[in-house]
């Protein structure tokens, strides 16, 4: 079993994953890349699907909690 400080250190790193991913200005060039990709062909459901994932909170923290709790086990080995 997990003890409670890893998880809720494993909470919190998601969490500012999540904060640099959605909105810090650290990733704006790289959002911007994406934007003016989308921009090109906005008719594409594959581009705006990814415009949409990469833009949404809710998507994203999932996604960046998934990775880290998938990481913190295998590299545990559980």
């Amino acid at each position: 079993m997990t003890p409670l400080t890893h998880l809720a250190l494993l909470g919190l790193a998601g969490y500012r994953g999540t904060q640099l991913a959605v909105h810090d200005t650290l990733l704006d060039p790289a959002r911007d890349r994406v934007s003016a990709w989308h921009e090109r062909r906005p008719d594409s459901p594959a581009r705006t699907a990814v415009v949409t994932l990469i833009s949404c909170v809710y998507c994203m923290g999932w996604c960046i909690s998934g990775a880290l709790l998938a990481t913190y086990l295998l590299a545990l080995g559980r």
